[in-house]
């Protein structure tokens, strides 16, 4: 039996590999917020929801794919400020022997496709091999204490009029595969669209693979295992070349393949149902992907940057889709909510505080951090677009721009070694 949501919108759902942010990524994270009776639109991989205004043009180039921030699979909970989209994964080679799944979560502070293996059974993908020829596994670590677990595949995976050949992908709780899974992780292991809240996730941060050369020198590097015997009771570490690793989509199109943008429309501070907006892919390849004027911002080596809220500053600060919020450390004065929704801010007041982001080339960006009453917001459980949700991350140097900072922006952004217009990636622009 499901809880009531006050009792579990506290739950975080953080969609970034514990590995990744020791080796990458300062702390980073994401909140699912779930509620009794939520949920909409359609499930199982098939149907997408309705959606409502404010809306952006629905896409029509080849370079463009629909996104909306909406309710999430059925049956799934109460989503707030969840970036969807849907994917087509084919078999390699086949244009009719194709899944297409809905309600794929875009998270920009990951790397790769990582969807339910009983979405695409009836495919019958091909598997990676690792060591002694034994299927290749592949472990996602999340910073709550969760994972996903699977092996790794390799399809076509077509995202708007984008296709991704023969893209190594994980195939999250294969049965076949799930008696090993402890090797992973000692916390909970997301087996459901229920435990995600989306039918999948697509990584789209600036990193070309989920590990890279680490995994094929080092066979306790945590991403990668092999089956210990034919019964796969066991798993062990497994050096993994570059090829068979779990890979951005993004740098194996054709074209429009050193970047993309993310184009969603302005909300007001007290929310909407649900909004649709584009990925573009490409920076500065086609007309409609120019950045023509605006702030270029250089991220260090692990995609951060400085913010500044008055006198007081986060140096491992970054941008992402993942996050439904806004999180940062500040001081007594901004009041967290108490229960279960402590991961959240209730402030008396509405706040709106001027804020200032810093790259490595001194370029800034001014932007504005809303903050109301987190459990306020959540009584109307219709509204899955709240672009003053904000919490506490529990790191004082870390600050968040989840996903509200892209409500109302073209945010740009370049991937690891693709030369643009704006420059070699990581590059930002907005």
């Amino acid at each position: 039996m499901r809880l009531p949501w006050f009792q579990v919108v506290s739950r975080s759902k953080m969609y970034y590999l514990k590995l990744f942010l020791t080796t990458f990524w300062a702390a980073l994270l994401a909140v699912t917020v779930s509620a009794c009776g939520g949920g909409g639109g359609g499930g199982g991989g098939t149907s997408s929801p309705v959606m409502t205004s404010p809306t952006s043009p629905t896409p029509a180039a080849s370079n463009v794919l629909a996104v909306t921030v909406g309710a999430g699979p059925a049956n799934t909970g109460y989503n707030v400020n969840r970036l969807y989209t849907s994917v087509t994964v084919c078999y390699p080679g086949s244009s009719t022997r194709c899944q297409k799944i809905d309600h794929v979560l875009v998270d920009t502070g990951s790397t790769g496709l990582r969807i339910f293996s009983s979405m695409v059974a009836a495919l019958g993908l091909n598997l990676q091999t690792g060591s002694g020829g034994r299927t290749l596994l592949n472990c996602a670590q999340f910073v709550d204490n969760t994972y996903s677990w699977g092996p790794v595949a390799t399809a076509d995976v077509l995202v708007g009029g984008k296709t991704a050949a023969s893209l190594p992908i994980q195939l999250i709780a294969d049965p076949a595969f799930e008696q090993a899974s402890g090797n992973c992780s000692s916390g909970a292991n997301m087996t459901t669209p229920i435990d995600m809240g989306a039918n999948g996730i697509i990584g789209m941060g600036f990193l070309k693979e989920d590990c890279g050369p680490w995994c094929v020198t080092h066979s306790d590097n945590g991403f990668y295992y092999t089956c210990a015997n034919a019964a796969c009771l066991a798993v062990a570490g497994n050096m993994t070349s570059i090829a068979k690793q779990v890979k951005h989509p993004v740098p194996l199109f054709s074209t429009d393949n050193n970047g993309f943008v993310i184009d969603l429309p302005a909300v007001d501070r007290a929310g909407a149902i649900s909004v649709n907006g584009s990925l573009i892919f490409g920076v500065g390849t086609q007309t409609n992907n120019r950045f023509n004027a605006g702030t270029l911002l250089v991220p260090d080596a692990k995609g951060n940057f400085r913010t500044v809220i008055g006198a007081r500053g986060w140096s491992a600060s970054f941008i992402d889709t993942g996050s439904n919020g806004l999180y940062f450390d500040y001081d007594g004065s901004l009041a967290k909510c108490t229960g279960d929704a402590s991961h959240f801010y209730c402030p008396a007041n509405p706040l709106s505080l001027p804020a200032s982001l810093t790259g490595l080339n001194a370029a800034s960006l001014a932007a504005t951090v809303l903050v109301d009453h987190a459990t306020s917001m959540f009584a109307a459980p219709q509204k899955s677009v709240l672009p003053a949700l904000a919490g506490p991350i529990g790191n004082a140097n870390s600050f968040d721009w989840g996903l509200p900072f892209y409500y109302g922006r073209r945010v740009f952004m370049t991937i690891e070694g693709q030369t643009s217009a704006i420059g070699t990636g990581p590059v930002y622009a907005f």
